[in-house]
């Protein structure tokens, strides 16, 4: 049997440190090797501050749900959240031939989960989002 943590997180800045915070906790008490460590943390970053950010039109608390696990030497995690529909797998990956400053804000971060992980997944069931990632703890 595996190892699992789940968090909710309000969407907030405030909830987002928190989250990251208790993830890091954890994934040290659970030796998680860095790049998978990294990779949980980058993680909640950007798919907690997209949801943030693009996810709600009103002014409501919602709660984003994170849940890690380690199972056969695998990090898990998933977030379901109740915002606007959003596949970040569907999301053009930055053009690198572009200079700096021509390149459009937005898009980095899910581009950079998309290669640090070893699985991406979306799925939108019910009104919510699902995004699932994994990475094998070498």
């Amino acid at each position: 049997m595996g190892e699992s943590l789940r968090i909710e997180v309000p969407n907030t800045r405030q909830g987002l440190a928190s989250a990251s915070a208790q993830a890091d906790a954890w994934t040290e008490t659970h030796a998680v090797p860095p790049k998978a460590s990294y990779l949980a943390l980058l993680a909640i970053e950007e798919l907690v501050t997209n949801c943030i950010e693009y996810g709600y039109d009103d002014a409501a608390e919602h709660v984003i749900e994170i849940d890690i696990s380690i199972a056969n030497g695998v990090l898990s995690m998933m977030f379901i959240d109740d915002g606007h529909a959003f596949n970040p797998l569907a999301a053009a990956a930055p053009d690198p031939s572009l200079e700096v400053e021509e390149r459009p804000i937005g898009g980095l971060g899910i581009h950079m989960l998309r290669k640090l992980s070893d699985s991406m997944e979306y799925e939108r069931r019910d009104g919510t989002n699902r995004v699932t990632l994994t990475k094998h703890m070498e």
